[in-house]
């Protein structure tokens, strides 16, 4: 059966650990507590997407993002996190994010199609702004005669 190793995470050490260990052997540092830490971003995430499948868009927003501070290179992370921000209305952020994507990851198609996404709403939203317009310009004129009675 194979031995297996684990690199101290310190810079300076880089040490091999053989695994299960508490502590680097060469320079003390707490191995196991690295290795908890590294599983935690998975956690979030695996988190963020249950909140996303809940459509509770918020949350999963907040999750993502925590894994985005950590893991600013998460591919996957800021893919969900941008779509989180999409689905909330929050179209500039999650242009920021799916930008991010490509400027790390130049063909990930997910970040591609969320922009995608983003430029049709956006060639729709000059007739939502007529709309808009048109419907306060209605609703106010009614106000203003209900108040007359």
């Amino acid at each position: 059966m194979p031995t297996l190793t684990f690199l101290c995470p310190i810079n300076t050490c880089r040490a091999e650990n053989i695994w299960p260990v508490e502590t680097c052997a060469h320079c003390g540092a707490p191995l196991a507590a690295y290795a908890h830490l590294a599983a935690h971003p998975a956690h979030l995430f695996n988190q963020g997407l249950q909140e996303a499948r809940a459509r509770n868009f918020r949350r999963a927003r907040d999750l993502f993002a925590a894994v985005v501070y950590w893991c600013p290179r998460d591919r996957e992370a800021r893919n969900a996190l941008a779509a989180a921000c999409f689905e909330l209305g929050d179209r500039e952020e999650a242009r920021r994010h799916w930008l991010e994507v490509l400027r790390h990851y130049a063909t990930d198609p997910s970040a591609e199609q969320g922009l995608q996404q983003l430029s049709q709403l956006a060639a729709v939203k000059p007739a939502h702004r007529k709309l808009a317009r048109l419907h306060k310009v209605l609703f106010a004129k009614r106000r203003r005669r209900s108040r007359r009675r």
